[in-house]
């Protein structure tokens, strides 16, 4: 359903942003797209508390509300209640589950834009995704036919005739975070003028996306021996064990004290030379700063993320069995992640910094 709004008519909007990190920076152009269309209104954002660092320094919103997941019936009425007395006239609901939609609609905010599938009483405004098979279905690859999440959300905002948007992603980094970042790594014994290897090595989405860690440690001491660059571990705070067990035998330093939180993060990224990661969220802060990033993809679809990729190296291995999208490999094998070798991600990373001949 397509319905062009009056802006001057939209005073105040609210925005339920997606829960992981990867899919809130992709956001970010839909964030920005939404700000220019409604200079004036009162933006409020609900979102996943742990991921309000992300948005320090960016003037997308004026209020950010904290939506954490759980809370049962009587945490989804509280929201719903607050929603009420904020009295928005629009709300834009870019994750897909029920209870994001069905918390607006109780509200009864007058336009709800968001897509239908599983809710399409809750979306008074919104379209169904492309399905290429329905919950009823054997779990066999991607539920919708994938596309970018950048396309995906702006796709929505076409509904109601807002003018077009970019696709790059859009952080910003304050001052004082940088300051800190730049003490921290001091500390560390690292000069500013350092330039630095970053490593993910974990991935919050589940196992199938891990890249094996001895691997991780030759890409460290690849780089540190024969480029001279600095490697660094980052790590989540369920990761620490697994990031200084790579950092001890790659002769790296891994950032666990304090563990980075997504403010840091952001600066450190921005100072980085090349990042080497899995699918997982700290790639696309990597594509937010225009950051040289080598992307060991697994089990995921790549086209849920193909966007802005003039710097990134995606390496990924073309089995029978992919993209499954599944948290454990379900044939317990991981092939998609083994198969990648130390010395093709060396070369990629070599390559995209320009160190080949």
């Amino acid at each position: 359903m397509t319905q062009a709004v009056d802006r001057s008519s939209i005073e105040r909007i609210w925005i339920r942003t997606p829960n992981w990190l990867g899919d809130f920076v992709m956001a970010t152009a839909t964030f920005a797209r939404i700000r220019k269309a409604f200079p004036s209104a009162h933006v409020t954002a609900g979102m996943r508390p742990y991921l309000r660092n992300l948005a320090s320094g960016s003037d997308y919103f004026d209020e950010i509300v904290e939506t954490p997941k759980g809370g049962g019936l009587g945490g989804l009425l509280r929201q719903v209640r607050e929603m009420k007395r904020s009295r928005f006239d629009l709300a834009v609901v870019l994750p897909n589950s029920p209870t994001t939609g069905i918390i607006p609609f109780l509200a009864r905010v007058p336009l709800r834009l968001g897509y239908t599938q599983g809710r399409p009483f809750m979306m008074n405004v919104g379209t169904s995704a492309d399905v290429r098979r329905h919950w009823w279905q054997r779990r066999e690859g991607p539920r919708r036919h994938p596309n970018p999440m950048p396309d995906y959300y702006h796709d929505l905002l076409d509904l109601i005739g807002l003018p077009p948007g970019g696709r790059h992603p859009e952080l910003a980094v304050v001052a004082e975070d940088d300051r800190w970042v730049g003490e921290h790594l001091r500390s560390l014994g690292i000069p500013e003028e350092q330039k630095l290897l970053l490593l993910v090595v974990g991935a919050n989405f589940g196992a199938s996306k891990l890249w094996m860690p001895e691997r991780f440690a030759a890409i460290a001491r690849h780089f540190q021996d024969k480029h001279g660059m600095r490697a660094l571990v980052l790590v989540g705070p369920a990761e620490i064990e697994l990031g200084e067990r790579i950092a001890k035998e790659g002769n790296a330093i891994t950032l666990t004290k304090p563990v980075l939180p997504l403010n840091a993060l952001k600066a450190l990224v921005r100072r980085g030379a090349l990042m080497v990661t899995g699918d997982t969220g700290p790639r696309h802060l990597g594509n937010a700063f225009d950051l040289p990033v080598v992307c060991l993809m697994g089990p995921n679809d790549p086209n849920y993320t193909n966007y802005c990729m003039e710097r990134t190296a995606l390496i990924r291995k073309d089995l029978e069995c992919m993209p499954c999208q599944r948290k454990i490999c379900p044939l317990g094998h991981q092939q998609c992640m083994k198969d990648i070798t130390v010395d093709e991600v060396a070369l990629a990373g070599e390559q995209l910094l320009g160190l080949t001949s």
